[in-house]
């Protein structure tokens, strides 16, 4: 088995190879790329993410909002980017700044294009019909649509290509792919989506997830993998299913060959596996589904409807995000290829040959202080002390305490400090804020508390607030051309070299006055 310090130490040629490979894709045009939400409290330098997947042979990136900070950290790289006009900005709207899609795509799109990022598609609004949001449908959702590719037009980027991002829950459940079609309510929706695709030369987006659909198929679990080890499949007249994303893949393009347009292009949006938070998520399966997915899409295998066809893919995510809203699933938090410090959770080879290799991990990430707040043990008013797990899961991600998951047998006293940790590390540990406060119940010390699978993570000294994965409603703009940014970490680790310089001339000072 090949550790990681041994992938790190692999000949540069090696890595050009890699490179080489994934930016031929499986076509002149084709490419598996990676989603980086970002709705975490911490989250690594942008340039450090940046860094990392061009050092992965990454040759996309698709980002949920074109955050100002991590545009600027992709300024003349050559990765291909692609962004989303959020959910929440279009429902807000008229209490920004940014009156407009216009406004939108003159601050946001046009300044960061013209400073050499590579914007190649826009994502307008992500997942508006899903169903399982807690949220109203957005209802004006083709209209946004249709302003986003008038104000490309009217401010001469019509060269950037526009679409939507659906979750497979817009089509109905069905028995049988040849049996697919849009859900009742959105079906007008989705057929002036399908028309507005085709007439801007754009392609469906298709955000997928193999361990939700069989779940929410009653599938066994072994069917949401390539590589199938059961003897469960479906067959639909001249074809044979043997896993959940080729089956999800198909029923959309029956859906859409059914309103019309038989040679739509799907782009893959989103797909991957998650690490915890159920009993299915784990880094075992995790390796296993994206060794034999991977190796899939490099070769073209294409589904049973198109076969021997390219489907690019962004894999999701980057890291793991633990303030998204939990839609899918207790393991929607944990979908990260990589923890937040960088460091791989699992084997991965992003060219698509199933080595069994780890992929290079970040550069330059700091940790904080390796410090843990755990219960005090005090079990006199466990009224209250449940009042304060509650409170701490709500204000950070305990998805890891769920039942199957790699906490999920903890003892009440665990439960209740791994609540009190997460809760202590999402808010950088800062005690005169309370972090470690709970009432009274909360007491810190030096020493690790994992037990077995369970870990208690420190989590790392980020150099940005993160903005939930969306712009500020405010936008403040870009700095001024040639100016430049300092990061919390540059200064953090500038202050003490300066100081210990300052102290060593001092010293020399004092030896060798007479050469001063």
């Amino acid at each position: 088995m090949e550790s990681l310090k041994s992938w790190r130490c692999r000949n540069v040629l090696g890595l050009v190879a890699l490179t080489l490979l994934l930016w031929g894709g499986g076509g002149a045009d084709g490419f598996i790329g990676v989603y980086w939400g970002r709705f975490a409290t911490q989250s690594m330098v942008p340039s450090i993410a940046v860094d990392l997947l061009l050092q992965n042979g990454i040759s996309e990136i698709r980002l949920y909002a074109p955050s100002p900070n991590v545009l600027t950290a992709l300024e003349d790289s050559s990765l291909g980017v692609t962004v989303t006009v959020p959910n929440d900005f279009v429902r807000r709207m008229k209490w920004s700044n940014l009156r407009n899609i216009r406004d939108w795509i003159t601050e946001l799109i046009a300044v960061p294009v013209q400073r050499g990022v590579k914007i190649k598609t826009i994502i307008v609004l992500d997942e508006p019909f899903l169903r399982i949001s807690a949220l109203e449908p957005i209802s004006n959702a083709t209209k946004v649509f249709r302003e986003t590719v008038e104000s490309l037009h009217s401010t001469n980027l019509s060269h950037i290509r526009t679409t939507t991002s659906h979750f497979t829950d817009i089509l109905k459940i069905v028995n049988k792919p040849s049996e697919a079609e849009f859900r009742d309510d959105i079906k007008d929706e989705m057929l002036e989506y399908l028309s507005l695709f085709n007439s801007t030369n754009s392609f469906f987006m298709y955000d997928v997830y193999p361990i939700f659909s069989a779940q929410a198929n009653n599938w066994p679990i072994e069917f949401a993998f390539m590589d199938n080890k059961s003897n469960f499949s479906i067959v639909d007249g001249q074809y044979a299913y043997t896993n959940a994303f080729e089956f999800m893949f198909d029923a959309l393009v029956v859906a859409i060959e059914k309103a019309g347009y038989p040679n739509m292009e799907i782009v893959i949006g989103q797909v991957g596996w998650p690490t915890d938070g159920a009993k299915d998520a784990n880094v075992t399966n995790a390796e296993r589904f994206y060794r034999t997915f991977l190796k899939h899409i490099v070769d073209k295998k294409g589904t049973p409807r198109r076969p021997n066809t390219n489907i690019d893919v962004f894999l999701a995510t980057l890291t793991d995000e633990n303030r998204i809203p939990l839609v899918l699933g207790n393991y929607q938090r944990r979908r990260g290829i990589y923890n937040y410090d960088g460091t791989p959770k699992f084997k991965i080879d992003f060219s698509g040959q199933g080595r069994d290799i780890y992929p290079w991990a970040a550069k330059g990430i700091v940790k904080m202080p390796s410090r843990w707040c755990i219960f005090n043990g005090d079990q006199s008013n466990l009224t209250k002390v449940d009042e304060q797990v509650k409170f701490a899961c709500n204000k950070s991600d305990c998805s890891s305490l769920y039942f199957g998951s790699s906490c999920g047998n903890l003892n009440y006293t665990w439960n209740a400090s791994y609540a009190f940790n997460m809760y202590y590390q999402s808010n950088n540990q800062e005690l005169e804020n309370g972090a470690c406060s709970f009432a009274g119940l909360g007491a810190l010390t030096p020493f690790d508390p994992s037990v077995g699978t369970c870990t208690f993570p420190v989590e790392i000294l980020t150099a940005e607030k993160v903005d939930g994965g969306v712009q500020m409603l405010n936008y403040v703009g870009y700095a001024q051309s040639g100016a430049t940014s300092y990061s919390a970490l540059q200064i953090s680790i500038a202050l003490p070299l300066f100081s210990c310089l300052f102290v060593l001339i001092k010293h020399i000072s004092s030896k060798h006055s007479s050469f001063l």
